[in-house]
């Protein structure tokens, strides 16, 4: 049963430093162009899903630091393309990262070499994760699925993407990473199930299966990470607005959602109610 979802959008200050009620869990969808930086914070934990493109490193700890987190519990790859991974090692350099998880297979880009050489430099705990676990992180349980698949394709890393379920009491929300028709086909066959809040894959680029994982899914909020350069696809809104699910685009500004447990509230930096 799809759960109660609140949406308000307010105009809001640049990093506004927030804090959290008991019971809360906020994920924050920086604004930092066609690229995933995603920072989950409860009460006791701090969790960081992807790094964007290199510059997005600094405006990361610019942000942790406005909202007074001086440590990451965990911090998730979930592939190693330039705009998911880039600014990784600026922010294993800038903050105490207690442990990475990143899939399972290798790349010799320029921003997973840098990337790589932080883990080691700073003695950060990094672990590949090689099949589908389930652990819990203070209030919230985590699950991370991982592809079925060792080649998708030539060049092809967008299927390797660790996708990320996180439950916090009686709200979820789908981190899809940048699953293409592959991976989607995958995440059918599982029958995942329906969330609340869906991070949709590969910035809205659209896929044949799309409209079936959607249907699947059918979430009540949708965050799509674009830019003006590179929009997200129009026929993604379409449908996920033909299922009455109230889409957010990061090129409009920052995006967050606060859980109280029950239901979700949105706020997009830079909108208004009108």
């Amino acid at each position: 049963m799809r759960k109660s979802i609140l949406i308000v959008c307010i105009l809001m200050l640049l990093f506004p430093c927030n804090t959290l009620a008991q019971n809360q869990l906020e994920i924050t969808f920086l604004d930092v162009g066609k690229a995933d930086a995603i920072v989950l914070q409860s009460e006791e934990k701090t969790v960081l899903i992807d790094t964007g493109k290199n510059k997005a490193g600094n405006l990361i700890l610019s942000y942790l630091e406005n909202h007074q987190i001086t440590k990451i519990d965990l911090m998730i790859i979930t592939h190693f393309d330039k705009d998911h991974v880039g600014g990784a090692d600026r922010v294993l350099y800038g903050i105490d990262v207690d442990q990475v998880f990143i899939p399972d297979y290798f790349s010799d880009s320029n921003q997973f070499v840098e990337f790589m050489a932080a883990v080691e430099d700073t003695q950060t705990p990094c672990t590949k994760i090689k099949e589908n676990i389930t652990f819990d992180l203070g209030e919230m349980v985590f699950s991370i699925d991982v592809a079925n698949q060792t080649y998708y394709g030539e060049d092809e890393e967008n299927d390797f993407s660790l996708v990320t379920v996180v439950n916090f009491q009686n709200t979820n929300i789908l981190f899809a990473g940048d699953a293409e028709n592959p991976r989607l086909k995958e995440l059918l066959q599982e029958q995942i199930g329906e969330f609340d809040v869906l991070k949709v894959p590969h910035h809205g680029v659209k896929e044949k299966k799309s409209g079936d994982f959607f249907r699947m899914i059918h979430p009540g909020i949708a965050i799509i990470t674009s830019d003006a350069e590179n929009p997200e696809d129009p026929e993604i809104v379409d449908m996920l607005k033909d299922m009455d699910t109230e889409v957010f685009l990061t090129r409009l500004g920052t995006v967050s959602l606060i859980s109280d447990g029950n239901h979700w509230t949105a706020h997009q930096e830079g909108t208004n109610s009108d």
